[in-house]
């Protein structure tokens, strides 16, 4: 069916009338990949969108979620959220001409080019379409990310391992790019590892080794704390290294619960403002 809508808004325009024609508005579209958890999204996700409202009252802000999966869920409990294509045809039909749309995803993977694709499949609804980089998009950013990161330093006899998603794409060398530069840093007691790319629990046990710490503090590389969290860094992780003789601590924390790490989002969106 949305594929139907887009098809004649191309052949005939939104509601009759050519972006030329009609009086600016902008719209801040945040795109979450999304949660299904309570606690988590109201630590979280919605307090990155509120706070987007309160430091751009500008612009009219919205929310969209990415996973389908997380949609399918929550529509189950009776809630609904927007896909971001439908989000963006929503905000065109009630005459936004010009959007920003800023994701939380943390890397340039899968979730990121699906945001920038239905960017450009309605780019030519608006008289201008900007989409903000992911958290950890360039250099700059993974120092900004390794500072906010580091306020928290291991004891002489601890190790830190910040456990990200990762995945199969050449994307997941950002956190290998993390790890590289914390040690460089001389932070040989902190260590970057993913749950489905690379470095692996295999790598980052390896790494322990090396260490020969006798506590090992895992800390999610999330931007929430759900399923992931729970299941496989407090659940298959923590078993894993325990096997290995270490005292294992959890700190269930998603980046989304820190300041300066939303205060980075804010800043993409201000770059998009350039």
């Amino acid at each position: 069916m949305k594929q139907f809508f887009i098809a004649l808004c191309m052949l005939f325009g939104i509601v009759g009338v050519s972006p030329a024609q009609e009086e600016e508005k902008t719209a801040l579209l945040i795109t979450h990949y999304g949660s299904s958890d309570e606690q988590t999204i109201a630590l979280t996700l919605d307090v990155i969108t509120r706070e987007a409202k309160e430091r751009f009252p500008q612009f009219e802000v919205r929310e969209a979620y990415i996973s389908p999966i997380v949609r399918r869920r929550l529509a189950k409990l009776g809630k609904q959220k927007d896909s971001p294509i439908d989000a963006l045809l929503k905000l065109r039909t009630e005459g936004y001409t010009h959007v920003l749309i800023q994701s939380t995803t943390l890397i340039e993977g899968s979730e990121m080019t699906s945001v920038r694709k239905d960017a450009e499949r309605v780019k030519e609804f608006f008289k201008e379409v900007r989409v903000g980089n992911p958290l950890l998009y360039s250099v700059a950013d993974a120092e900004l990310v390794i500072n906010i990161l580091t306020n928290e330093r291991p004891g002489s006899k601890e190790d830190i391992v910040y456990v990200g998603h990762g995945n199969q794409l050449p994307s997941t060398a950002t956190y290998a790019m993390l790890d590289y530069m914390m040690k460089q840093r001389g932070l040989k007691n902190c260590h970057v590892s993913t749950i489905e790319g690379y470095p692996s629990l295999e790598t980052t046990k390896i790494q322990l080794k090396g260490t020969r710490p006798k506590k090992v503090i895992l800390i999610p590389l999330l931007l929430v704390c759900g399923n992931h969290s729970k299941e496989d860094i407090a659940g298959v992780w923590k078993d894993e290294l325990e096997k290995e003789g270490y005292q294992v601590e959890v700190r269930m924390r998603g980046l989304g619960e820190l300041p300066a790490i939303r205060e980075m989002y804010m800043e993409h969106v201000r770059n998009l403002l350039d």
